[in-house]
């Protein structure tokens, strides 16, 4: 499986992981696993991410709060 939506799009911003994980407020690890699809997303994660790379929930992340 290739990188995640959420990765692209991150990259795509010229943002490191860093980057949006302290402007979302979730530690740099936390973002890593969501990105990697090995946590899952809360809500509120989900809602912090999307609040800094933009977009709406369904392009980035599955009901489940899995990336896409």
């Amino acid at each position: 499986m290739g990188a995640s939506n959420l990765t692209l799009e991150r990259m795509r911003q010229g943002r490191t992981q860093k980057e949006v994980a302290r402007l979302a407020g979730i530690h740099k690890n936390a973002m890593n696993g969501i990105e990697r699809r090995r946590l899952v997303a809360n809500e509120a994660k989900r809602q912090a991410i999307l609040g800094v790379v933009g977009g709406n929930e369904a392009d980035f992340f599955e009901p489940s709060g899995l990336a896409k």
